[in-house]
């Protein structure tokens, strides 16, 4: 539901803080991290006899790299194969040839003149031992003791006059390799803690580590901590050379090396496919990637400055991920992944960028993962993000110059690419749909009344619509009026780019930052066509104040809208009043601690930043639409026709909360003045009980009070959103209302019978509150809800600061009754400057219900105190043992306990007995920290005792921050193969694709897992 990751600076100056109520985007106000050090890059460059078949290009190739490497941005070093002949001795391996330095100007023209200076001949290695060469370099890496490096003529060691003029330069630099030809320890390559280390191995032909080169690789990893478990590849010839133990090994260590390999002229015969077979292996077990190319030097390069732009990449942010279902099979998705993303500005003023891009599913050396268009790898692993040579959908195949005015990302295979749109790579704005949209020659914006119970019908956003008056936009005069309007649309008016007409600013086009950021707002897709011919069309909404709808086909048209094309949107008229502060981009967002300045900074403009739910049947499409921070209301449209939309209905309340001072709720729909900011997704459900079982309600949390941003919360019961709607989907009409402790701004997950009909669900709050509602073939009034389990507090009494449940919980079908599964945190305050929320022990939970058992909460009294489930009622799960199956079956339930101020931040999804959610653990921004975004985790753990496979229950997650919440299901490929998948449990990243666990051990759900598919 809520999505940020990856880090923006801010200018924060010494002065009096004001005050400012807690937000998950708070996160970005931390310190900048020192870690953009230059990383270090360590290339190992085969130069055994397959070398002298394509030396010339390579070395013209990697002189070319280093010549265009931007200044100071790398630090490298060249490693080698070891060498027969006078004044070498010692063991055979690899030795360091150029020490990592930073490869500023001098420096890059000094190893730009090594790489040329070396010759096929004088510089042959006399074997390509792999292995021994990833020993060696995590030796250099470690700052160890040489096993091969030392005793070696051309080695980088301090004094050495030997070699070509070339090398004596090199030798001559500061920060040699060894101190001297013999010595026992590499000098630490490493010069800050922060900055990352990768490996590039160059090869050119098979490894040739004998038995004995093996057994001592393999002995010194096991002496180094490392496991010698062959990992197993396809051909397996080479499968007992160690060299991709080292690489898994050295990922894993603190090092935390990744390695690329770069194989060149593949062997298709002989020991090739096997070497193949390693190479891959290598790469891919330290979340690397492999190429393969041929000697031809333009592809080495190609290949070469891929890797380096993707080990310079800082991260973006994103948002979520959506897939459109399939029409004629249920629970399978259509191979089309939506991510809408958002960059935030980096001083702090509320016009932020945003774009929605589509990617893909695929297959990459057998290994599911997400694509981009030119079916490449989408995924840079070490930032968690988009990789920066990545083109996705909709972004034109070839390069243009249109972001010369405002240059950003480096794709170094692409000459320019910080001008182009293309690649887009990590680039929020650039290319997908708002390329698409800046090119557009018309657009279709819609909006309604202001008046909140007349907003009934579409009306058109433009200048001729005089209910949108010049007060409510807050304009001083009829030409700033009609300014806003047009700007709002996408008018230029302030020449955003910069460029001329006759001399003159061109303020008539399309605006660059045309489209709003993509925060919070989960994308939903419909598919109007089959699965052989989609017509898919996307709807989302951003902070820009709009909903939008788009035509989602990879190519070609729909309706007349191109692939990509905006078709309509929707500007609420809450937004009308935040038009103004982004058109002039002024008033600063308030962050925690930011400095007061005149004007005072406010709290960041939303608009709708919700989720976004449709209901598709035969003939007619529903589309529901929420604000979150941005308003109290629910939108309901018809897009049964997605080029002519209808507005069905809005329910709510027209005022937002202030900033200070009661909430108003004047205005509000009959029954829903006690509904909050609207965070819970309106779901879809059918009952026995409610007409015929044919009739769409909808069931949702009644959302968000600002009293929870407090730290403690300052909530009473009198505050908002302590209910849960259930409407009729085509008209709105309330037909139940429950009352919960807290306010409910996760979805309420449903449990359907076999027949799809809905018989119970299950709603949390943010008391840290579990709720079942019986729904069964009752009419929706006499439905019951009942308080299953309350675990906010270590006791059933209250507690200052709470345990929070703040996202929707997972549902397995178990034994006759149901597992509940759902993890506690506060995302709103993703920092340790949050003194409460930092002090809270949060856990995740499995709560076991039988609800046919009368007895189950009734049982309880004597240990919770009441008839109701407790933290004593479940069995406490604080160590890496997995607990018995005795000590289990003894309980109602388990709690996994977090580490100190870690919070559970995204929503869970059980695939195959498996358990995937992410968590986030803030750090405290100082001076030699390398992240302040704080430490992120994917768990991955079994439901019923949560043991992890391999006994491993989680792991660190590439590029920190807040991740998304994860998505699975089963998705057909491109090639009509039909696969499960899951996107969020993948260390790599949050966006990454991969297949789900199976871990053998786990017992599987006896029914299927309930996660939502949007159709």
């Amino acid at each position: 539901m809520k999505s940020l990751f990856g880090w923006v600076s801010l200018v924060v100056g010494m002065g009096i803080s004001s005050a400012a109520l807690a937000e998950d985007i708070d996160l970005f106000v931390s310190n900048p991290p020192t870690g953009a050090d230059a990383p270090n890059v360590l290339i190992v460059l085969d130069t055994t006899a397959n070398w002298s078949q394509a030396y010339a290009n390579e070395k013209a190739a990697l002189a070319s790299v280093i010549s265009g490497m931007p200044v100071n941005t790398f630090r490298v070093g060249l490693l080698m194969f070891t060498e027969t002949g006078s004044g070498n001795s010692g063991n055979d391996g690899a030795y360091v040839r150029a020490a990592i330095r930073t490869m500023d100007t001098a420096n890059k023209a000094t190893y730009q003149n090594l790489v040329n200076s070396l010759d096929k001949l004088d510089d042959k290695g006399n074997g390509a031992k792999l292995a021994k060469a990833m020993e060696e370099s995590y030796l250099y890496f470690s700052a160890g003791v040489p096993h091969a490096g030392n005793n070696k003529v051309k080695a980088d060691y301090l004094g050495n006059t030997s070699g070509t003029a070339a090398s004596q330069a090199i030798y001559a630099l500061a920060a040699n390799a060894l101190n001297s030809k013999a010595g026992t320890q590499y000098n630490n390559p490493i010069v800050t803690g922060c900055a990352k280390n990768f490996i590039i191995y160059i090869s050119n032909g098979p490894a040739t580590d004998n038995n004995s080169d093996k057994t001592q690789a393999n002995t010194a990893l096991a002496a180094a901590g490392g496991s010698t478990a062959a990992i197993a590849i396809s051909p397996s010839g080479l499968q007992d050379n160690p060299a991709d133990e080292w690489s898994r090994f050295m990922k894993k260590s603190a090092l935390g090396i990744t390695t690329y390999t770069v194989e060149i002229d593949r062997g298709t015969t002989g020991q090739g496919p096997n070497m193949t077979a390693l190479l891959q292996s290598v790469s891919r077990v330290s979340s690397g990637k492999y190429f393969s190319v041929s000697s031809n030097a333009s592809e080495i390069v190609n290949a070469l400055n891929s890797i380096l732009s993707e080990i310079q990449s800082v991260n973006s942010v994103f948002a979520s991920v959506s897939l459109p279902v399939s029409v004629n099979t249920q629970g399978t998705y259509l191979n089309q992944v939506y991510v809408g993303m958002f960059r935030p500005d980096a001083d702090g003023l509320p016009r932020w960028m945003g774009n929605l891009k589509q990617y893909k599913l695929g297959l990459v050396n057998t290994d599911l993962r997400l694509l981009d268009a030119d079916d490449n790898s989408a995924i840079n692993a070490s930032s968690g993000f988009v990789t920066e040579c990545a083109r996705s959908f909709w972004t034109p195949s070839a390069a243009d110059n249109y972001w010369g005015f405002a240059p950003r990302g480096e794709c170094l295979t692409v000459t320019d690419s910080g001008n182009s749109n293309s690649p887009d790579g990590n680039i929020v704005e650039k290319g997908a749909q708002a390329y698409r949209l800046r090119n557009d020659t018309g657009r279709t914006v819609k909006t309604c009344s202001p008046t909140f119970a007349s907003c009934t019908s579409l009306t058109n956003f433009n200048n001729a619509n005089t209910a949108i008056t010049q007060g409510l936009l807050g304009a001083a005069n009829a030409t700033e009026r009609t300014n806003m309007i047009n700007w709002a649309v996408g008018q230029d008016l302030q020449n955003e780019n910069g460029d001329l007409v006759s001399g003159n600013p061109n303020t008539s086009d399309t605006r660059a930052s045309v489209h709003g950021d993509v925060v919070h707002s989960r994308p939903v897709a419909i598919n109007y066509g089959t699965d052989a011919s989609p017509d898919v069309v996307v709807f989302y909404g951003g902070n820009d104040g709009l909903l939008r709808a788009v035509n989602g086909d990879r190519d070609g048209s729909f309706g007349g809208y191109a692939a990509g094309r905006e078709i309509w949107s929707f500007m609420a008229p809450e937004f009308y009043g935040s038009i103004k502060r982004i058109y002039d981009n002024s008033v600063s967002i308030s962050y925690p601690g930011t400095t007061v300045t005149t004007p005072a900074p406010l709290p960041k403009p939303y608009g709708f930043d919700g989720p976004v739910t449709a209901i598709k049947e035969s003939s007619s499409a529903w589309l529901y639409a929420t604000m979150r921070r941005g308003g109290r209301a629910l939108y309901a449209f018809d897009v049964s026709n997605p080029a002519a939309p209808s507005l069905k209905w809005k329910k709510g309340c027209p005022n937002n909360f202030p900033t200070s001072g009661a909430v108003d709720d004047t205005g509000c729909t009959t029954g829903f003045s006690g509904i909050g900011q609207t965070w819970s997704s309106p779901k879809a459900l059918k009952s026995a009980g409610y007409g015929a079982g044919a009739s769409n309600m909808l069931i949702m949390g009644g959302g968000y009070d600002t009293c929870e941003d407090g730290d403690p919360n300052t909530c009473t019961a009198a505050s908002k959103g302590n209910k849960i709607y259930v409407l009729d989907a085509d008209t709105g009409a309330l037909l139940q209302t429950f009352t919960t402790d807290r306010g409910v701004i996760a979805d309420v997950t449903i449990v359907p019978d076999s027949s799809g009909k809905a018989i119970y669900a299950y709603a949390v709050d943010l008391g840290g509150n579990l709720y079942r509602i019986t729904i069964g073939n009752l009419a929706p009034a006499s439905w019951s809800m009942t308080k299953l389990a309350s675990l906010g507090c270590d006791t059933t009494a209250s507690c200052t600061n709470n345990r929070k449940f703040m996202f929707a919980p997972d549902v397995v079908s178990d034994a006759g009754g149901y597992l509940v599964l759902m993890g506690s945190g506060d995302r709103e305050k993703p920092l340790l400057s949050y003194t409460g929320a930092a002090s809270v022990s949060n856990h995740f939970f499995m709560v076991k219900d039988q609800p046919a058992d009368a007895t189950w909460l009734t049982s309880e009294s004597g240990t919770c105190g009441s008839a109701v489930i407790c933290r004593n009622s479940l069995l406490p799960i604080l160590t890496d043992a997995t607990p018995s199956a005795a000590d289990l079956a003894a309980k109602k339930g388990w709690y996994l306990g977090m580490t100190s101020t870690e919070q559970v931040v995204t929503s869970a999804i059980t695939v195959f007995g498996l358990v995937t959610f992410s968590t986030h653990q803030p750090a405290v921004a100082t001076p030699g920290l390398c992240s302040s975004l704080g430490e992120s985790r994917v768990y991955n753990i079994g439901y019923e005792d949560a043991e992890g496979p391999d006994g491993i229950r989680f792991a660190d997650l590439a590029g920190d921050g807040l991740p998304p919440s994860p998505v699975a299901g089963m998705v057909t490929l491109d090639d009509g193969t039909t696969v499960p998948f899951v996107i969020g449990a993948n260390p790599d990243s949050p966006l990454e694709g991969s297949p789900p666990v199976t871990p053998p051990s786990l017992t599987q759900p006896t029914s299927r897992v309930y996660w939502n598919i949007e159709q």
